[in-house]
């Protein structure tokens, strides 16, 4: 018994060692090391591919860590913005069944089968839980929450620019995007329209960093036809991979005009619509 008093005891010291970097961790998952530009930059677009269970994931790691050495950081969402009251609501609540119930009731995310498109995912609502227990442990390290879809891209980018902007009592703001790869690149013109201004092009003058999601051949929920949306293989786009998941590179993509640099979440799985099954 004093042997193993003994292992419990230099056990707990070590984890007491440990314990800041265990402790903030947890609610939000593994940590991002991030490099100085990013942590120092008001406003990052996080180009994804929607549906996925990995790219969520890094987006927890990636606020919490960056929280934990700025005042205040901002997550906007591809969200319609007028599911913001239901966000707060969620976010301020214990996370009970009922809470997630009242959150997946909304319009958006009961919306039919066929029109899940990979933003109300089981991870997409993870990574709410995550935030939301963030917030509890650590209210002076808050993150703020933004749902900033609303109908084009013009007006996503005027609600990213009142994020930016509404800096309150001298604190500075530090905005995450995340949104889909085509809206976050920051070159004007698309294949299917050469005049199209995506939400990064028209924000250049706030001086954004844009990342790309890179990943290993895997699955992602999607709408591949009009009227059907469902888990589906999805080819890797890896140019040259990064030294782990969940790492960043700031050398632009190749083949990838618009963007600064890249994250790569690893091989990614397909999460699919988070009002199907329980209530996680």
């Amino acid at each position: 018994m004093r042997h193993v008093r003994i292992c419990q005891g230099l056990l707990a010291l070590m984890l007491a060692g440990l314990g800041p970097s265990l402790a903030q961790a947890a609610p939000c998952g593994r940590e991002v090391v991030l490099p100085a530009s990013l942590v120092a930059s008001p406003l990052v677009l996080l180009g994804e591919l929607h549906g996925t269970a990995q790219i969520p994931e890094f987006v927890q790691g990636y606020v919490c860590s960056l929280a934990r050495v700025v005042d205040h950081v901002v997550l906007a969402l591809e969200i319609p913005a007028d599911e913001q009251p239901l966000l707060d609501a969620f976010l301020a609540s214990e996370g009970r069944a009922a809470d997630r119930r009242a959150l997946l009731d909304s319009p958006f995310w009961s919306r039919p089968l066929q029109r899940q498109d990979g933003r109300s995912s089981r991870a997409m609502l993870a990574l709410l839980d995550a935030v939301r227990q963030h917030n509890q442990d650590r209210p002076a390290r808050a993150i703020t929450v933004a749902a900033i879809a609303d109908g084009d891209e013009l007006r996503m980018s005027q609600n990213v620019r009142t994020l930016v902007s509404g800096a309150g009592a001298g604190r500075p703001r530090h905005v995450v995007v995340v949104i889909g790869e085509l809206h976050a690149a920051k070159h004007k013109g698309h294949s299917f329209d050469p005049g199209f201004e995506s939400l990064g092009y028209l924000l250049r003058d706030l001086a954004p960093v844009a990342l790309r999601a890179e990943f290993g051949q895997g699955s992602a929920w999607a709408c591949r036809r009009k009227d059907r949306c469902e888990a589906g293989a999805v080819g890797g786009t890896r140019g040259a991979p990064l030294d782990r998941p969940f790492s960043i590179s700031l050398m632009p993509p190749e083949r990838k005009p618009g963007f600064d640099g890249r994250y790569d979440v690893g091989v990614v799985e397909a999460s699919e619509p988070a009002f199907l099954g329980p209530i996680p």
